[in-house]
């Protein structure tokens, strides 16, 4: 089941699982171009196509032509997302170290404030150029918001293990896979599948169970939803 003691090995995997995908499509693209290409290639230049002697050979080599197009294009594309998920430095939640990684960039913001308006307050002195006027909101900006995704997290990881039993199933707060995951004991109607969707919750086979990510509200809602 997914969460934050596997979380750099699913990321690795994801990544690897695109790098593959590029590969293979990337040898599927050559593959084609290269049939596309032996179809036509012993057929003279400027051979007329007598009574279309030669329309089946040219629309298999068209066809392995528009293929080779096709997989080059995905290949591409997977590639794309692979190196985007190599170079992104978003702070999952489901990071193990993620608290001590927004320690670390709270650290990095406040020292940036702090420097510019040492810099601005040296400038005004010297009657020199100060920083634009966005700069210091900005940086507020963003300390605020890691200050509360900091409080956030560790609200989440103040609460406890708990596994809440209810007619008809039972609603887990899971620390080490970081979810709220809800079990019941048959199936449940398209109405109830479909509020679930609506607050968040996403059927995984792996929990055999209605999941979202761990917090205070989700365990409230799961608790509302269940009648508890």
């Amino acid at each position: 089941m997914p969460g934050r003691e596997d979380y750099e090995e699913r990321r690795q995997t994801r990544i690897d699982r695109m790098n593959s995908a590029s590969s293979r499509l990337a040898s599927e693209a050559t593959s084609a171009s290269m049939h596309s290409h032996d179809l036509l290639k012993d057929i003279p230049l400027g051979q007329p196509n007598i009574h279309g002697a030669l329309t089946g050979l040219m629309n298999k080599a068209h066809r392995a032509a528009d293929r080779a197009v096709t997989s080059r294009e995905k290949s591409n594309y997977y590639a794309e997302k692979a190196e985007a998920a190599e170079s992104n430095r978003a702070i999952s939640s489901d990071d193990p170290n993620a608290l001590d990684k927004l320690q670390a960039k709270l650290s990095a913001l406040e020292a940036e404030r702090d420097r510019v308006k040492a810099a601005n307050k040296e400038a005004k002195k010297a009657g020199g150029e100060q920083a634009p006027w966005y700069t210091l909101p900005y940086l507020a900006r963003d300390i605020k918001a890691v200050k509360e995704r900091i409080a956030k997290l560790q609200l989440v990881d103040s609460m406890p293990a708990e596994l809440i039993e209810f007619d008809g199933g039972e609603i887990e707060s899971d620390p080490v896979t970081n979810r709220v995951i809800i079990r019941f004991d048959g199936r449940q109607p398209e109405s109830v599948t479909d509020s679930l969707r609506s607050y968040g919750f996403r059927w995984a086979p792996s929990a055999q169970g209605w999941q979202r990510l761990r917090s205070p509200q989700a365990l409230k809602i799961a608790k509302a939803l269940c009648h508890e």
